[in-house]
């Protein structure tokens, strides 16, 4: 893109991949972005679509002034606009939000799954790899070698009541809400590592 002398309009990106693998991007790589729209007058466009509604058909935009003073009315439709009941969510939402500390539980929380995901890579490191991601979506990297599969290892952790999501063929993903409390992070640790533990006692 530094060598495009024209005709750049927007660079688009994904701070944080999710079912590519869990893989955020870098802060020099965001400045990178950055600085080369800027150079070219040119839009940065940042798309996440897994940190909002848990699930519920809302979406949300943020912009600069200068971008959201173009937009007329139907300018910016979407989907499942005007849906009733996502739209009372999104306020209930919006309002619990304002009126609580919500950051400081996600901050403790991610703590704690990051410290706990790393004490059970470690326990295993036949079988697990790395842990990444931002805040409480966080990624556990499967090992080529490991004998299983991330749809093996979601099988084994549902059996044992943990919701898990495979992330692209060697990561599997936790997405737990923002509220989630301590006593529920620190059960699903345990559970995560009962799954891994029938995988190591099952691979030959």
């Amino acid at each position: 893109m530094r060598c495009r002398k024209r005709g750049l309009a927007a660079i688009m990106l994904k701070p944080l991949q999710g079912e590519g693998g869990i893989k955020p991007g870098t802060w020099e790589y965001f400045a990178l972005a950055r600085e080369l729209a800027d150079a070219n007058g040119a839009l940065l466009i940042c798309d996440e679509v897994q940190a909002l509604s848990g699930g519920v058909p809302i979406g949300a935009m943020m912009t600069t002034k200068l971008v959201s003073d173009t937009f007329g009315p139907g300018d910016h439709a979407n989907t499942y606009g005007g849906n009733p009941l996502a739209c009372a969510v999104g306020l209930a939402m919006a309002k619990y939000l304002s009126e609580h500390d919500v950051l400081s539980n996600v901050r403790a929380r991610r703590e704690q799954l990051v410290v706990g995901l790393a004490d059970i890579v470690g326990r295993y490191p036949t079988v697990l790899g790395e842990t990444r991601g931002w805040g409480l979506l966080r990624g556990v990297v499967i090992k080529d070698d490991a004998g299983c599969t991330t749809v093996e290892l979601v099988g084994d952790a549902m059996k044992e009541g943990l919701l898990l999501v495979a992330a692209g063929p060697s990561v599997v993903h936790f997405v737990p809400p923002l509220v989630v409390k301590e006593s529920e992070v620190a059960e699903a640790l345990v559970r995560f590592e009962r799954a891994i533990a029938t995988i190591v006692s099952t691979t030959p």
